[in-house]
């Protein structure tokens, strides 16, 4: 049985290095970037009622009331943490994960209404743009296939997002790299306008289904979704399915869990102890992301590039000039400590 001391010795020693070096923005910075960051989210919101109100669809309640279960608590407890009982690291904490949550939840509900615009499906472009780049597709995924060591791997990569945004908010909030975690709360919100924007022009019906893979192709795989996407993806234009009660990926091109693994890794790249790791397990990520993630080559490339604009654009955005004072590393501040909060 692991010894809890030596847990607990091992995340102190981790946070404890970590905080080498660091400082703690002036609250004005924080409270800038935090309004940034919910201009963004409230665009994306009334983008997302106005889509929804002129393709006709409806948006179950039930998952409205699963998201506000989550948001709204966070929301509330920052709120007292920041103005009532001033204490930086929960208040902080609280509110940046409520501004990812609804981000991505936006980002994703979003993707429904564009799908009905009706552009033309590029699938034959996208995978001639892979033929292009000498990229063999179907021979990828036999040999992930047949090989049941690798396809645990990237299985497991593939699903470890949720993984490592635990580990990143338990990383960086202690830490006191709280402008990091906004421009990583930034970025997601800005791939994911810049990706939604080009999905509506360069929509596809997904490589499973234009290559037409057999199941007998892909029984040691699990991909997130096959032949099924181009008939959902029809239902919307059709009119046929115009509740949305449960959300899943549709954007083919560009890859937004492409973005999202080069994100997570530009994210833990100043905690050295976790830099190495970090960048690994994401290019594990990505080598997941054609097969586990019914993509395209070129959809990662596409990926890679919005990753690459939405960090510049979320640096340049909070990269505002302000004045810092050092902080001794103390993984578990007390309150007086951090009366006179800097936290927006």
């Amino acid at each position: 049985m692991l010894n809890l001391a030596v847990v607990k010795a091992l995340v102190t020693d981790l946070v404890s290095r970590a905080t080498n070096d660091v400082s703690v923005p002036e609250s004005g910075t924080l409270a800038r970037n935090s309004r940034i960051i919910w201009v963004v989210i409230a665009a994306m919101a009334v983008t997302t009622i106005i889509g929804y109100w002129s393709a006709g669809l409806l948006f179950a309640w039930v998952t409205f009331k699963t998201i506000a279960l989550c948001a709204l608590p966070c929301l509330a407890v920052s709120w007292y943490y920041q103005r009532l009982r001033p204490d930086p690291y929960i208040g902080f904490a609280t509110e940046v994960f409520a501004q990812l949550l609804l981000a991505l939840t936006l980002g994703a509900a979003l993707s429904y209404p564009l799908a009905t615009t009706g552009f033309p499906y590029c699938d034959a472009l996208l995978d001639s743009a892979d033929k292009w780049m000498g990229l063999d597709w179907r021979a990828y995924l036999h040999f992930i296939n047949d090989t049941p060591l690798l396809s645990t791997i990237t299985h497991l990569a593939y699903n470890s997002m949720l993984f490592q945004l635990v580990v990143l908010f338990i990383v960086l909030v202690p830490t006191s790299r709280f402008v990091r975690l906004q421009q990583f709360v930034l970025a997601n919100a800005l791939g994911l306008c810049i990706a939604l924007a080009v999905f509506t022009f360069v929509p596809a019906g997904g490589i499973y289904g234009f290559l037409q893979i057999a199941h007998s192709e892909y029984l040691n795989v699990s991909p997130i979704m096959t032949t099924d996407q181009k008939i959902y993806l029809d239902a919307l234009r059709s009119g046929e399915h115009m509740l949305i009660d449960e959300m899943s990926g549709l954007i083919t091109f560009p890859s937004f869990h492409t973005a999202w693994a080069i994100f997570f890794a530009w994210a833990f790249y100043p905690v050295k102890r976790l830099r190495a790791a970090a960048i690994l397990l994401n290019l594990v990520v990505l080598a997941a992301t054609p097969v586990q993630g019914a993509h395209y080559f070129i959809d990662l490339v596409g990926g890679a590039i919005v990753a690459a604009i939405s960090i510049y654009g979320a640096v340049r955005l909070t990269r505002a000039a302000h004045r810092t004072r050092p902080v001794v590393a103390q993984p578990c501040p007390q309150d007086d400590a951090v009366s006179g909060t800097l936290i927006a």
